[in-house]
């Protein structure tokens, strides 16, 4: 008898583990082709401040795995939901042969393609519309030093959807006092 990913965390973790699962179900519309399962961890995540870890590297890993904060699930169950969609935009961008970091073209692109479904609304973000190029002058230029006048230095701009948002969606778009659901508990070794 073969056990699923399903089961062997329901057994791990509880109903954080099923709970998981469920959310990878109710959002895998959005990501045609991904795979129909994936193996999801719950415990403490690699950088010491990260909720969520997809690792895709297929020399160590027969399959991509899903890792979850097990301090995640304190904060509710939607706050749940937005860090599986988020892993699973990983997912589905490396099944699709794009690039999967957050300061990628593709995954601007697959911010803006799920917003409309996952947050409800239209997100108008460009890579690298937080920043512009302005010449600023040069502080080693003398006239005949060979040295130019201005430099191009890149400045933020202020009323821009900034970076950092963007590689936290969809949870850096929540408004303030966002329903996060009721909490799970989680079982923990």
């Amino acid at each position: 008898m073969e056990t699923t990913y399903r089961e062997a965390a329901a057994l791990l973790w509880g109903e954080a583990g099923d709970y998981v699962h469920d959310a990878y179900q109710r959002h895998r519309h959005l990501f045609p082709g991904i795979p129909e399962s994936v193996p999801m961890v719950i415990g403490l995540t690699a950088y010491g401040r990260c909720i969520g870890l997809t690792r895709l590297d297929a020399e160590l890993l027969r399959t991509p795995r899903i890792s979850i904060a097990s301090t995640l699930f304190e904060r509710g169950r939607r706050a749940v939901d937005d860090v599986v969609v988020h892993e699973m935009m990983h997912l589905h961008l490396a099944h699709t042969g794009k690039r999967t970091d957050h300061r990628s073209a593709d995954w601007y692109a697959e911010v803006r393609r799920l917003a409309p479904e996952v947050l409800g609304r239209e997100l108008d973000v460009r890579h690298g519309g937080d920043r512009r190029s302005v010449r600023v002058p040069n502080p080693a230029y003398e006239p005949g030093n060979g040295e130019p006048k201005t430099l191009v230095r890149k400045e933020r701009v202020e009323a821009a959807v900034q970076h950092g948002d963007v590689a936290h969606f969809p949870q850096a778009f929540r408004p303030e006092g966002h329903d996060q659901g009721a909490p799970i508990e989680v079982y923990t070794y």
